[in-house]
């Protein structure tokens, strides 16, 4: 959840510790944090550690090294659709598709004939969006969804708590297939796993005949050579602080920092390159040490 981070009492601090949300190194530390993997991995979007769990589609605050005019904090906005989620590198778990039992039934003029197999069944709206993906391919033919409960003078009767029915495919009049055997082939490689609908030749089959196939893609799961990272979003500054790039206590070891550092407190000294010059100087004059370089 998001929340307004106190300030710390102290001269200099990360800016981490401006940060509104939890951010997350990669997948492993979501699923430790949240106990669920994240989303699968979109390379179109850029790598994100950090969920909105309520965005209302206002601006962040970010920190940015380039932007001095403006305290080096700036303002992006985030769709809603892109803010409620990470967005992190990594392998998705498809979970297995499963077709519910159902207590449908085949009946005929005599009674009972057999129980209904739960994979002719599917909801309207889950037939209608197969149909819908499919149609491109079929050009000039009207694809469309139709009621397969009855076959002759058999009928097949649903319990009152099936919302399920036997929905066909019909590609130009003719009936093609159930549409659920369509969203089983969908779903082969787990729940919402990538791939398109083609018509291309069953591979290995002698008949060469272009037939309808769910054709598996790999899903991307390492970022792109030139990906971002999205940084997280931070508060405002208050009117005691600032971003400095701080040298390191000692410039013969470490890096300059980005901080927040106070400025109704007392910093902490530093040393000079100019007074670290001298040391090495007259430690290199001491006899008897191996000199090491005067840095510049």
């Amino acid at each position: 959840m998001s929340t307004i981070p106190a300030q710390p009492s102290l001269p200099q601090y990360p800016i981490s510790d401006l940060y509104l949300l939890p951010n997350y190194g990669d997948r492993a530390a979501y699923v430790a944090a949240v106990g669920n993997q994240a989303p699968p991995f979109n390379p179109a979007l850029p790598i994100k550690g950090w969920a909105d769990p309520a965005p209302d589609g206002q601006p962040y605050n970010f920190f940015d090294g380039t932007s001095p005019s403006t305290g080096y904090v700036i303002q992006l906005p985030v769709p809603a659709a892109a803010a409620v989620a990470v967005n992190l590198p990594g392998v998705y778990d498809y979970p297995a598709y499963v077709e519910a039992p159902t207590g449908a039934t085949m009946r005929g003029p005599y009674g009972m004939v057999s129980p209904v197999l739960p994979n002719t069944l599917c909801l309207q709206t889950e037939a209608q969006a197969i149909a819908n993906q499919v149609a491109p391919l079929y050009p000039g033919e009207s694809v469309i969804v139709a009621d397969g409960s009855f076959v002759g003078i058999f009928q097949t009767v649903y319990p009152a708590d099936e919302p399920r029915r036997q929905w066909i495919l019909e590609v130009g009049g003719k009936s093609f297939s159930w549409a659920e055997a369509w969203i089983a082939a969908q779903n082969a490689n787990g729940v919402g796993a990538p791939g398109h609908w083609a018509l291309a030749p069953i591979p290995g089959d002698i008949v060469t005949t272009p037939m309808l196939q769910w054709i598996q893609d790999s899903p991307v799961t390492v970022a792109p050579p030139n990906a971002i990272t999205l940084p997280v979003p931070i508060r405002p500054l208050l009117p005691n602080e600032e971003i400095e790039l701080v040298p390191p206590p000692n410039p013969l070891f470490g890096t300059a920092t980005w901080i927040v550092v106070r400025t109704d407190m007392p910093q902490p000294p530093t040393i000079t390159l100019a007074q670290v010059q001298q040391l090495v100087a007259q430690y290199n004059a001491q006899p008897g040490v191996t000199a090491i370089p005067i840095p510049d």
